[in-house]
């Protein structure tokens, strides 16, 4: 069977068994919520600044060729190793996209292998605990992350792997945003606050709200109500919100592209085979853009991220490696 021909008979079986995802997927997602967010049952919490680490020569690593587990030592190699990172007995939580009940030949969610091959770096580095997180597009998250692949992938792995609904998350806190202008407030599930941690791992993708799906908009997925970023100014407070939420390293999943007919799919795949890491958000989502024909200057939460300081849209300047193995 050729790859277009995977592809086609992967894409029916996503619009039949998880088609019934999908379609409460979208309606939970852009799900009304009022004029604001409710905080009346959320306590106000805190969240965690990445400790500082010393700078690097270099600060952002694209990889390409061989395997998961062989791309991710690569890159991590180039920004100085995991040894850098302040990982050795704290609690590390895994951030990837998991949204969506599909098989990863669609190219809609983060690849369950390079999960694994990250929980398995990050074990080794001497992690007390890894866990894998996300708050999905489904109503049966357990199914979801075993038909995508990331539960029993970093279950093996060592991880422990939570999931939450799309209409029933977990407990969470609330968190105010400094100078928010399209939203003060958020709440952020208690997983999310309480890990010493964060690795976000987003999978690069189309996206038919945000323009693309990428590092900034992953982290919609840690909140306690996705959808109320989408009855405001959605990349305004996508890039609001990663002014408070600061994962200290970003592996983007591009090994293949969703390049339209995102979130879900299924939609035309390209296969660039390539895994970016920095610990810079928008650096990442910047050189992302090359994917689909953009420049960061395209996609308004790029630009907007950028203005608040969370990143900078030029990539090149954090003495970007291109490395093929």
């Amino acid at each position: 069977m050729d790859r277009r021909e995977f592809l086609k008979r992967s894409g029916r079986i996503a619009m039949g068994a998880g088609g019934l995802y999908l379609a409460g997927s979208l309606t939970s997602c852009m799900r009304k919520t009022g004029t604001g967010e409710e905080f009346s049952n959320l306590e106000e919490g805190e969240v965690k600044e990445p400790v500082p680490v010393e700078p690097h020569a270099v600060e952002l690593a694209v990889v390409r060729g061989a395997g998961a587990e062989e791309k991710l030592r690569a890159g991590l190699e180039a920004l100085g190793g995991l040894g850098r990172f302040p990982i050795a007995g704290k609690r590390v939580l895994i951030k990837p996209n998991a949204a969506f009940a599909n098989d990863p030949a669609l190219a809609t969610t983060t690849h369950p292998q390079l999960v694994a091959a990250m929980v398995r770096l990050l074990m080794e580095a001497g992690a007390a605990s890894v866990l894998v997180f996300d708050h999905t597009l489904s109503d049966l998250p357990k199914v979801c992350l075993e038909t995508n692949g990331i539960a029993p992938a970093a279950t093996a792995a060592g991880a422990k792997v939570v999931a939450y609904a799309a209409g029933k998350p977990g407990p969470g806190r609330y968190i105010n945003i400094p100078g928010g202008r399209a939203i003060q407030k958020v709440g952020v599930l208690n997983e999310v606050l309480d890990a010493d941690f964060i690795v976000n791992m987003p999978k690069a993708k189309h996206h038919s709200g945000a323009g693309l799906s990428l590092s900034l908009k992953n982290l919609m997925g840690t909140l306690t109500q996705m959808g109320i970023m989408h009855q405001i100014d959605l990349h305004r407070a996508i890039a609001e919100l990663n002014t408070v939420l600061k994962p200290g390293l970003v592996v983007l999943d591009a090994t293949s592209v969703l390049l339209n007919k995102g979130p879900g799919g299924p939609g035309d795949v390209s296969f660039p085979d390539e895994v970016v890491i920095a610990r810079d958000p928008v650096a990442v989502d910047s050189y992302a853009t090359s994917y689909f024909g953009k420049r960061p200057e395209d996609i308004p939460s790029i630009v907007n991220a950028a203005g608040l300081r969370v990143g900078t849209m030029d990539y090149t300047s954090l003495g970007m490696r291109r490395i093929e193995l």
